[in-house]
């Protein structure tokens, strides 16, 4: 249930407020649009909310089938490899879609049980330096949802306007029972409208898959930083007792287990859903190159060349923060390494090396055992779409297929 007293978008984007920022609060606008596109249900339960949350799975349960009949329909009625290689690339990236968000709602409590965590994590730092890297958390991660927003929904609406001049459809995915209209022009725009809205739902639903894994992966960071800031002043009070240090270091150490807790509950649920985006990732490259150097005209390699982009940000956001998250925890056992160790009791000296011991293991996330989520395995994916369009192109597939359509 999203909160009544959550803050307007506004305050989240510019950090405004008189309450203090929450880490959980980064997730709002996510679980917002969870709750609008039917992944996540509304509270209180209620008809029309049942009856949206209904239709949002239908739509998005019937998307690769209605793709994959458009694509094979687009493929009998037009001679142009460049609309049925752009159908293509809707086509592979339809089918992930209801996977993706089935692991997202199935694994939703999952996600949502690290709320608490984060809550007790918060309740430590009291400081204003600590505050404020929370608060700036928030605002980066209201930051980086706007601008995947903005950036899917521009080649959306490129997508659509490109087909509105050129008078074609921007998905061209099957409707049923849309043969039945009679008058060509009706048939038409009305087709039209409905995949433009239907396109933008998409988009959404994407969005937050891709979105997601980082605003988490990013919460994370900003925790393993102000652990690490906090583990480097161990000890340098010299106004502290004995016991008062190792409960400040027991606190640590707890605070450390629950962050371990927090990647596996995460680590858990974007394992599968990059797996599926990485698998999908490669072949979508692919086709994007071949239609971008063999086929697309001028209007199409613009939208072609967008839409390469959009993939890779799928997973190189995502890439990109774990990767990040990696270099974080390397700073940990410097940290314990170079507190003031020299100054506490024998106790605290012994948990210190356990403290020491246990944060070597860093915390990263693999995609179910095949693929580990950093940079290294992003760059593999573009590579391989090069090597794979490279081959494609030495034995000649791509020319003859140019060939066959000229």
């Amino acid at each position: 249930m999203l909160s009544r007293n959550m803050r307007s978008f506004f305050d989240l984007y510019y950090g405004r407020g008189s309450e203090e920022f929450e880490t959980n609060e980064s997730f709002q606008l996510i679980l917002w649009c969870w709750a609008l596109i039917g992944v996540k249900p509304w509270k209180p339960y209620g008809l029309f909310r049942s009856l949206q949350m209904a239709f949002c799975w239908i739509c998005l349960l019937m998307c690769p089938f209605t793709c994959i009949v458009g694509f094979i329909q687009v493929s009998k009625q037009t001679s142009s490899m460049t609309v049925i290689l752009t159908t293509l690339q809707t086509t592979l990236q339809s089918v992930s879609l209801p996977l993706k968000a089935l692991v997202t709602a199935f694994y939703l409590d999952r996600l949502r049980s690290v709320e608490p965590i984060f809550k007790t994590l918060d309740g430590r730092y009291q400081n204003p330096q600590s505050r404020f890297a929370i608060t700036n958390n928030v605002i980066q991660s209201t930051h980086l949802f706007v601008t995947l927003v903005v950036s899917y929904f521009t080649y959306g609406t490129i997508s659509w306007l490109s087909s509105a001049f050129t008078h074609t459809q921007p998905l061209n995915i099957w409707l049923p029972f849309f043969h039945w209209i009679p008058h060509p022009t009706i048939h038409f725009w009305l087709h039209f409208v409905i995949e433009v809205v239907y396109l933008h739902y998409l988009l959404i639903v994407q969005c937050m898959n891709d979105l997601y894994p980082a605003v988490y992966i990013k919460a994370l960071r900003t925790h393993i930083t102000l652990l690490a800031d906090r583990v480097s002043r161990l000890g340098e009070n010299p106004e502290l007792t004995d016991e008062d240090n190792y409960q400040e270091l027991s606190d640590c150490v707890r605070s450390h287990q629950e962050l371990l807790q927090i990647s596996r509950a995460v680590g858990s649920v974007i394992s599968i859903t990059l797996f599926i985006q990485f698998t999908i990732a490669a072949t979508v490259l692919c086709v994007c190159m071949l239609n971008l150097f063999l086929f697309a005209d001028a209007s199409h390699r613009v939208i072609t060349i967008v839409y390469y982009l959009c993939v890779l940000s799928q997973t190189s956001l995502t890439c990109y923060q774990a990767s990040m998250l990696e270099l974080d925890c390397e700073k940990l056992p410097d940290a314990i390494f170079h507190c003031h160790w020299w100054d506490m009791d024998k106790r605290s000296r012994r948990l210190l090396i356990y403290f020491l011991h246990s944060a070597q293991k860093e915390i990263s996330f693999v995609a179910v055992k095949f693929f580990k989520i950093n940079l290294g395995t992003n760059l593999s994916i573009a590579k391989f779409s090069f090597s794979l369009y490279t081959f494609m192109n030495q034995v000649g597939v791509g020319q003859d297929v140019k060939h066959e359509f000229d």
